[in-house]
């Protein structure tokens, strides 16, 4: 599916149309514990029509301000837009052919894709066996603390401890594991970070599974200089020039490129 025509939205828009769910998460910022996080539920009626058929990149530049305010930003269940996606990321194994970290690693170090640009991740259908662990900064010292007091752990191990006990001290959240669409900060305004993380209960309920849902990533960056770096074997589908060449000219008035 390539994206309509752009057709510039705010959150108005969306305000008028669907019912919206504020502060559905908490996250210890290393001052206080901050609510966050809101969740725009779109009728199913409207899925097909304007704004919610947009591609990704309008959600990430039209809802910019609200991405900085609440930190993460969700479509549940809207059907996925794959037009101009910078990674299809499935589980590892399924990627055996790639030297990228991003898709072959079981679990990965906290990070911001490309700050201060928010990042889309979009699903289709459920993850079984990975999620995204959003962090806040407290959270991601004490991943970087505890790496350095267990240099031998490797990089799955320190998930399996430190996952847990973030839920558990409002450091850190699981996201990106049921259909729909998730705006996620990159910048200074909440701090977050991000990593794939193994669902290990799944796995071992099941290991010799062999694959999990795609979970496709967009971000303005990627798009732009690093799109057939990241899969070698990602194909022409879903490629939309015009779309790029948007891309490019929002980009450029933010003096990247």
């Amino acid at each position: 599916m390539i994206s309509p025509k752009r057709k510039p939205f705010n959150f108005s828009d969306l305000e008028r149309d669907c019912e919206i769910h504020r502060a559905c998460y908490r996250l210890d910022n290393g001052r206080e514990v901050r609510e966050l996080g809101i969740k725009v539920i779109v009728p199913s009626a409207l899925y097909n029509s304007w704004p919610y058929n947009s591609s990704a990149y309008d959600f990430l530049q039209f809802l910019r301000e609200e991405i900085f305010a609440y930190g993460t930003m969700e479509f549940p269940n809207l059907p996925l837009n794959k037009s101009n996606h910078t990674l299809a990321q499935r589980a590892p194994k399924q990627h055996a052919y790639s030297t990228n970290p991003y898709l072959t690693d079981i679990c990965q170090s906290p990070h911001q894709d490309t700050p201060p640009w928010p990042t889309a991740f979009w699903l289709d259908e459920p993850r079984q066996y990975f999620s995204t662990w959003v962090l806040s900064l407290p959270g991601v010292e004490d991943f970087f603390r505890y790496s350095q007091q267990n240099p031998q752990l490797p990089v799955e191990d320190i998930h399996k401890t430190l996952v847990p006990q973030s839920l558990n001290n409002e450091r850190g959240l699981l996201l990106n594991q049921t259909p729909g669409l998730l705006l996620i900060d990159n910048s200074d305004a909440c701090q977050l970070y991000h990593a794939r993380t193994c669902n290990f209960a799944a796995v071992e309920r099941n290991p010799a599974y062999e694959s999990d849902t795609a979970m496709y990533a967009f971000n303005e960056v990627g798009l732009l200089n690093y799109m057939d770096m990241l899969d070698s074997r990602r194909g022409p589908e879903y490629r939309d020039s015009e779309e790029a060449q948007q891309v490019q000219a929002f980009m450029l008035e933010e003096g990247l490129q």
